[in-house]
């Protein structure tokens, strides 16, 4: 009898991301941003960059156009599927809140972060949010 096992990433990770900006219009500002880079992304069908060839995961010509007219200079192709996965995102009074079963964020710290935001990453299965320990 042969016995299979493997790796599976099957785990839902419940993750709570929270930019806090120091002004409301810049938080309203990165939301903006993040609508448009998730409707080229979507229509880039970005989310199938990670498992191209290395030298296939590049932007495309729109994409490279809107991150040069939007001055974002830090995001990398491969990233760009996590702007069109399953998260929920609000922006209320200078802070931008995400929430998703994904492992993999970066791309919003980065865009968080080039915008002057203070980042905060946690769990929500170990801090459920809302509680007073996950504020």
């Amino acid at each position: 009898m042969k016995i299979w096992s493997g790796y599976g990433s099957e785990h839902s990770m419940n993750l709570v991301l929270i930019g806090k900006f120091k002004q409301a219009q810049d938080a309203e500002k990165v939301e903006k941003e993040i609508d448009k880079l998730r409707a080229q992304a979507s229509k880039d069908d970005s989310d199938s960059l990670p498992f191209a060839k290395p030298e296939n995961q590049r932007f495309s010509d729109d994409m490279l156009s809107l991150l040069c007219s939007l001055n974002i200079h830090s995001l990398a192709p491969s990233e760009l599927g996590q702007l069109v996965s399953d998260y929920r995102l609000e922006c209320d009074d200078g802070r931008i809140t995400v929430t998703t079963d994904e492992a993999d964020v970066s791309a919003f710290v980065k865009l968080f972060i080039e915008a002057g935001a203070k980042v905060e990453i946690f769990s929500a299965h170990d801090y459920p949010y809302g509680s007073a320990d996950a504020r």
